[in-house]
């Protein structure tokens, strides 16, 4: 089994707010005010957090991309009517794919 290092994304809680969107691309501008319209955004990944203010990645999003690549995550607060706040937007290279082992190897006595 390989080494794969996780991420553990967080964010600070909102006062009076149990829920979050946690939404991914690799695309910069799907999060432009223009173009982000939260769960209904085309092209965009997310995920409700609940209880919490903070996300595993990949063992508590395992739907996160595998391919390696620079993702934009945005967080933002939902409160108990369905009204969800503008994103809280940051970035990080992410990969979950080992390099492969060497090819060729041995033991020689010297």
């Amino acid at each position: 089994m390989p080494l794969i290092h996780k991420r553990r994304v967080w964010w600070e809680a909102v006062p009076e707010v149990n829920t979050y969107m946690v939404y991914c691309s690799g695309d910069r501008a799907i999060f432009d005010p223009q173009n982000f319209r939260w769960q209904a955004t085309p092209g965009i990944l997310y995920m409700e957090v609940a209880g919490k203010t903070e996300l595993i990645i990949p063992d508590e999003w395992p739907e996160f991309p595998k391919e390696p690549g620079l993702y934009y995550l945005g967080v933002t607060a939902k409160d108990e009517g369905g009204n969800e706040s503008d994103p809280f937007l940051s970035q990080e290279l992410f990969k979950f794919i080992p390099p492969p082992p060497p090819s060729t190897g041995g033991i020689e006595k010297t």
